[in-house]
């Protein structure tokens, strides 16, 4: 990596739109569940766009979709859930000089879980809002394609209890691909 890399690196700012897939790494995982004690979380499936408003800033909106599976002894497929999350991310673009672009970040915000979910995990009657925090890098190509990987926790407190890490942080590692305007 040059001096060059460090410097200013041209206008950064632009819409991003990516799709990718995760899954559950870490204590606190999607399984286990049900009265079979067999139902499994399925990969979650990521619709993201995101603004860059500069090579340090940007602004994203993610959409997550998780189905489940119960493995037992009557198989069948339970309705997905859905969130979406609103977040700032905070990072540095370096430029490896050959056309690639690299941002380590580190990212915070909200994530509302639709009715449904929220009734059955954490609150009743209400669409939760949680917090959720990540640390990721973004390899941005010449040709506009990125590839995004990042390692995610959401907080799934339900309503009511005091926060435990180590029983309440849903973590996940997520990758994405799309492409920056």
């Amino acid at each position: 990596m040059s001096a060059s890399s460090f410097a200013s690196i041209e206008d950064q700012s632009g819409f991003r739109i990516g799709g990718g897939f995760g899954t559950d790494v870490g204590k606190y995982q999607l399984n286990g569940l049900g009265d079979s004690g067999k139902v499994m979380a399925d990969p979650v499936f990521i619709l993201e766009a995101g603004y860059d408003f500069n090579e340090i800033f940007a602004l994203n909106v993610k959409g997550n979709m998780t189905s489940y599976t119960d493995y037992g002894e009557n198989p069948k497929n339970y309705r997905p859930t859905w969130d979406l999350t609103v977040e700032g991310e905070a990072g540095y673009t370096f430029d490896l000089d050959n056309g690639v672009l690299i941002k380590p970040y580190a990212a915070l915000g909200a994530v509302a879980f639709d009715s449904t979910t929220s009734s059955d995990l954490l609150e009743s009657g209400t669409n939760a809002i949680r917090a959720r925090g990540a640390l990721g890098a973004r390899m941005t190509l010449d040709s506009g394609l990125y590839f995004d990987g990042r390692i995610q926790a959401t907080d799934l407190t339900p309503k009511g209890m005091k926060f435990n890490s180590k029983d309440d942080l849903l973590t996940q590692a997520m990758l994405t691909v799309g492409y920056k305007f």
